[in-house]
């Protein structure tokens, strides 16, 4: 097999250095997707966008054309990823540039009243406004304050106060402190380092199993506590 030949230029590859270079592709595109900026699915930017379909265009590019080798792939690809970690980084330390790649806001509601001017600004369509309030169940626009089309596509709303919903502090009802739940369990296992930081031990442990009529530890997949006292578990 000639590994040069997957590696560079060639007229034609064969089906073994097809399956190489997809290997070797999936690894560049695990590597470059590692690093990406940590955010949620929804919170990209338009550019961040951009810059996905050049980096997986660029880096799939060997598979499509036999001619093009690995080292200008990579040389290419790190370019633009370098290029763009640097404007993020300079997005993040200076506001004015980040309004400039990632847009700003605009509000597309105020105070009750669509703002006409800024949804010709950013070309959002009515329809397209009132989708999104309906899938926030928002079926009126009379009951919403303010609406802001965020740099990411997505609409967020402020209801009006008469529309709110209650919550316990508003009928003065006492609520336990939310939190993620501690694993006591994990797949069969007990951490005991999480059964030290609440302060219990195994034996206390494994009287809670008792009660809830389990025997063994190992025939628990997974068992947590909330701050509550409360223990879930679900059985291998």
């Amino acid at each position: 097999m000639n590994l040069e030949g997957i590696w560079n230029s060639v007229e034609k590859l064969s089906a073994s250095g097809f399956a190489i270079r997809t290997l070797i592709v999936g690894v560049l595109l695990y590597i470059a997707s590692r690093f990406l900026p940590h955010r949620a699915g929804g919170q990209y930017s338009g550019y961040d966008f951009t810059f996905f379909w050049m980096m997986g265009g660029l880096i799939a590019s060997p598979l499509f054309d036999s001619k093009i080798n690995f080292t200008n792939t990579i040389i290419a690809a790190s370019t633009v990823y370098i290029l763009h970690y640097i404007i993020s980084f300079i997005g993040i330390k200076w506001r004015f540039f980040a309004r400039l790649v990632y847009g700003q806001a605009e509000v597309l509601i105020a105070d009750g009243r669509i703002q006409r001017k800024n949804m010709l600004k950013s070309l959002f369509p009515l329809e397209l406004l009132l989708a999104q309030l309906r899938e926030m169940d928002v079926p009126n626009i009379s009951e919403v304050d303010t609406a802001v089309l965020e740099t990411n596509g997505r609409v967020s709303v402020l209801k009006k106060a008469d529309y709110l919903p209650v919550t316990p502090g508003d009928l003065d009802i006492p609520v336990v402190e939310s939190g993620l739940p501690i694993t006591l369990i994990n797949d069969g296992k007990i951490v005991e380092k999480n059964l030290q930081f609440i302060g219990n031990d195994r034996k206390w442990l494994q009287n809670e199993l008792l009660k809830l009529g389990i025997a063994n530890a190992k025939d628990v997949f997974l068992a947590s506590i909330d701050k509550s006292g409360k223990i879930f578990y679900s059985l291998r």
